[in-house]
């Protein structure tokens, strides 16, 4: 088995890397579709590797300070784990997870706007609500066609541990979820609404105040997609998927 090791610090990748090459353990310094990434970090460090890597099979390994939900085991266990893997003593598990992405007008944003946790619209103002307008349309059709509050988020069961069981208090192993963050106006409308994966959500950002507007996330990417006033966002299944591997 081949590994490529990912992380945010690079001088604990090189470290890791020339401890797993020590250990007699097949180890490339450039990436290979055929590898197990090898995630060295917290769940920044998962999401990083989903985003830049296509296909991948990931094996998250908790590091440093790290207080990652989604990490196999600790890094001091990094050797000793891959070479029981190796000699059959250790069997290794893995579930698929499908990502989404955000379209405007039939094409992916900025050529690739996938996520593995989520893809939100929230005021770009951490001070004012965002104006917009949302219809889910799954088995069940869902309209909103006026809400105010601090915005909406669309899930993955990956991504369902982190701000979506923040707004919703809920998990979810199962399609997508819809988790409406705060919304004061209509007061009615639900904390959220789980869905099939065949699930399309549209948002338009309806209306903006002062200078800020409403922005699309993904995940932990720092680099938001700022919405116009009358801008139709699709959310969606994306067309690629993550392998997260665990060994037990």
């Amino acid at each position: 088995m081949q590994y490529f090791l990912v992380s945010n610090d690079p001088d604990r990748r090189a470290r890791w890397h020339d401890r797993l090459k020590a250990a007699g353990l097949n180890v490339t310094g450039e990436y290979d579709p055929s590898a197990v990434i090898v995630t060295i970090g917290g769940d920044g460090t998962i999401l990083y590797a989903a985003r830049n890597y296509l296909e991948p099979r990931i094996l998250p390994v908790r590091a440093g300070s790290s207080k990652g939900n989604r990490a196999a085991f600790d890094v001091d266990q990094l050797v000793e784990t891959l070479q029981a893997l190796e000699d059959g003593h250790a069997e290794s598990s893995s579930r698929t997870f499908s990502t989404l992405t955000a379209e405007a007008d039939g094409k992916e944003l900025e050529g690739g706007f996938q996520a593995l946790n989520e893809i939100s619209l929230h005021h770009s103002s951490p001070v004012l609500a965002a104006t917009f307008a949302a219809r889910i349309e799954d088995d069940t059709t869902w309209e909103f066609p006026e809400l105010i509050g601090d915005g909406v988020l669309v899930a993955t069961p990956f991504g369902s541990t982190g701000y979506f069981t923040a707004i919703t208090g809920e998990t979810f192993t199962d399609g997508f979820g819809v988790a409406f963050n705060n919304i004061h106006t209509p007061a009615d409308t639900p904390e959220m609404v789980l869905c099939s994966e065949s699930v399309v959500v549209e948002v338009e950002l309806l209306s903006t105040k002062r200078s800020s507007g409403a922005v699309l996330t993904r995940d932990d990417d720092d680099t938001p997609y700022e919405l116009s006033e009358g801008e139709t966002i699709t959310i969606r299944a994306g067309d690629r998927t993550v392998e997260l591997l665990d060994v037990i």
